[in-house]
């Protein structure tokens, strides 16, 4: 009898063994099919030809020190000396063909990306920092939607920034948690929605100004949800489904997660008799599929390439308004009634629904979604305003746009 129990336990641990096999197998099997396809953008001969290059060891611990700063527990204080390695490194010349990158952090791979706007900070400020126009109106191929929930410890609005002219010896810091939903990844359709502790910093660096935005994802996302690209990228058409996993073939099952994401961003005015403002930017990011890691240094970049494209070309367009004029109409969105917001966007919708036509049969039941009016109905405000937004934008940036007077009845009557 015991020699029976021992061959059977010995059986049963050797079936659980294999079981144990099988199944890591599987996660591996799984964890690559994922790496291929999850948040990995249409390939960039660009981004391929590029020579990975490591960013000097001395920029690590200025960059750590700046990183502290985001927690709202943080009783770092913030100190130019520490940070001068990194600056020099921003206003340095680069080689076109290196993917520069930085240490890991928390498990996360890193990239590098610069991009020059021929204007002063003081119009960046105006427009991409002021608290009447939302900042994802400069990003609309990356993010869906952003507003501060908290600046300073309180509900209130982000300070007017171009309003407090850095001081050598005192910079203007803010701290507060913004919200972000960023557009469908470009590969795999999923969308993701999480809050970020964040760090404005404006004072002056060797007579020139210079502003540092520092973010840090607070906790892990919302799960990925279904989305869609609908056309070019450039074109700003995406569908969001509300649905959980990915729109990638074989995927649609996958639970999918932001686990952690952060960034400083320096908009240093290099040049102030020829307005010239040099953006650069640090970001890590690591997400995947159980608590995998799938996301490489060549897929931050691609992402960064993504959103700097549309930074650089709304905020340099000739026909962009007034900030006031912009601070305008946008604010006016916020007093229109939901049934009004519901009768703008649907010229969006139908747009949205002929795309969605064309493509594959298993993206009917999201047409469907649209052609019933259950989608615009579940639509929230700040999601319906959003589109009015981006709509606008796409106004702007239209050839015709500067002759015509359509901006106009948008000020007035929306439309």
């Amino acid at each position: 009898m015991l020699r029976l129990l021992l061959e059977s336990e010995k059986t049963i641990l050797t079936y659980n063994h294999k079981s144990l096999l099988f199944m890591s197998k599987k996660i591996v099997v799984i964890a690559a099919v994922l790496s291929v396809f999850l948040f990995s953008p249409i390939p960039s001969m660009a981004v391929q030809g590029l020579k990975e290059t490591k960013v000097p060891d001395a920029l690590n611990p200025e960059l750590d020190h700046l990183l502290t700063l985001t927690s709202p527990d943080s009783k770092n204080t913030f100190d130019l000396r520490r940070i001068e390695k990194v600056l020099d490194f921003v206003a340095s010349p680069k080689s076109s063909s290196a993917l520069y990158y930085a240490d890991k952090k928390f498990g996360a791979n890193s990239a590098y990306y610069e991009f020059d706007i021929q204007s002063d900070l003081n119009h960046i400020l105006r427009y991409a920092f002021n608290p009447e126009i939302p900042s994802f109106a400069y990003m609309p191929s990356s993010v869906r939607l952003c507003y501060w929930s908290e600046v300073n410890g309180h509900k209130q609005p982000l300070p007017k920034l171009w309003d407090s002219p850095p001081n050598p010896d005192s910079p203007v810091i803010v701290k507060g948690v913004e919200h972000i939903e960023i557009t469908p990844d470009l590969f795999s359709g999923a969308y993701y929605r999480y809050d970020m502790d964040k760090t404005l910093i404006l004072c002056k660096y060797r007579g020139s100004n210079l502003l540092i935005s520092i973010s840090k994802q607070k906790d892990k996302s919302d799960v990925g949800r279904k989305g869609l690209i609908l056309g070019k990228d450039e074109d700003w058409n995406y569908f969001y489904s509300g649905q959980k996993g990915l729109t990638k073939t074989g995927l649609g099952w996958a639970k999918s997660y932001m686990y952690d994401s952060f960034s400083v961003s320096f908009y240093y005015e290099v040049n102030e008799k020829t307005p010239m403002v040099r953006c650069g930017i640090f970001k890590w990011l690591r997400a995947g599929w159980a608590n995998l890691n799938l996301v490489k240094k060549k897929h931050i970049r691609k992402g960064l390439e993504r959103c700097s494209r549309d930074f650089k070309a709304i905020l340099g367009h000739p026909s962009l308004p007034k900030a006031s004029e912009l601070a305008g109409i946008f604010s006016d969105f916020n007093k229109l009634s939901l049934d009004y917001l519901r009768k703008k966007v649907k010229p969006h919708l139908r747009i949205l629904e002929s795309l969605l036509d064309n493509e594959k049969p298993r993206f009917k039941s999201f047409a469907e979604l649209l052609k019933t009016g259950r989608y615009l109905n579940q639509m929230t405000r700040q999601e319906m305003q959003a589109i009015l937004v981006l709509e606008y934008v796409k106004t702007i940036l239209s050839p015709d746009f500067s002759s015509r007077l359509k901006r106009d009845s948008f000020a007035r009557h929306h439309g």
